[in-house]
């Protein structure tokens, strides 16, 4: 069901602010090789903001520790996304408090230095946003304010996003856009509720080309298994960790991402045993 987004190849821009030149080397290859992005480094404050000055700095993230000589409170984190440039934080340096203040600023993820995989997880949490491009999201809600809450957290992360209000109107996107990957759908709504939208879609739609995540505000705890016994890939009770939310969503679309590839590789099966 889901088709690339993407219209042509382009170089991505990747803003990496890190005062270590080990890290910085070492992420600079891996950026450049894995990804095959262009990488601009800084080691300071003062070296980001002459980087990413003017709105048509063209960088499509920004990695970046949170402390660095010139900047000991997160003040490059803050001057990234004071310019609207999303960002990843990259630091060694994390407690409680320091978790809690760094999603009050939105970050698209964070990555710790605590860890022989901590390189190969900031490349994965970089490649993850720049794929995020070729996924479509609906959203369905018929509270226009949870609708836009919904999109501008998926936004962040660089998804496409398609709105509904109502179960009907939902129907209707995923037929104008067959390329809808998930679906992010309410259970209270006004002419058809959540589970029954769940099962509608359920009949047409099977769950290796088409995720549903049911969302309610509501405390009944037998609500979600009827949304899964609807035939609903997740649930997410609110309020909700947008921590959670971003990791229920990735995984959501990690699990696409690899019955794509599994698909791929059974085609493959016959062309190879032919050829044995």
């Amino acid at each position: 069901m889901r088709a690339s987004l993407a219209t042509a190849p382009e170089r991505l821009r990747v803003l990496l602010v890190e005062d270590s030149r080990m890290f910085t080397s070492a992420l600079k290859y891996r950026f450049e090789t894995d990804l095959g992005v262009d990488v601009v480094t800084c080691s300071s404050l003062a070296e980001m903001r002459q980087a990413a000055a003017g709105a048509d700095h063209g960088f499509f993230v920004a990695v970046t520790d949170l402390n660095l000589p010139d900047s000991p409170h997160c003040e490059a984190l803050d001057y990234a996304l004071e310019i609207d440039l999303p960002t990843i934080v990259f630091t060694g340096k994390f407690d409680f408090n320091t978790r809690k203040s760094i999603l009050k600023k939105n970050v698209l993820d964070y990555v710790i230095k605590d860890n022989d995989r901590a390189f190969d997880e900031i490349v994965m949490a970089v490649g993850r946003i720049i794929s995020n491009r070729d996924f479509r999201i609906l959203v369905v809600d018929d509270t226009k304010t949870q609708r836009s809450i919904l999109s501008s957290m998926l936004t962040a992360q660089k998804f496409e996003i398609v709105e509904a209000a109502s179960g009907q109107e939902a129907l209707e996107a995923i037929e104008a856009h067959p390329d809808i990957s998930l679906v992010l759908t309410d259970y209270h709504m006004g002419d058809m509720d959540g589970y029954q939208l769940t099962r509608k879609l359920r009949r047409k739609y099977s769950d290796d080309v088409l995720r549903i995540i049911g969302i309610s505000n509501s405390n009944d705890p037998e609500l979600s298994a009827s949304f899964l016994k609807a035939g609903a890939s997740d649930f997410l009770y609110r309020p909700f960790v947008q921590e959670e939310f971003q990791c229920r969503i990735a995984q959501n679309i990690g699990i696409l991402v690899k019955m794509e590839a599994l698909k791929k590789a059974a085609s493959l099966l016959p062309i190879v045993a032919a050829s044995a």
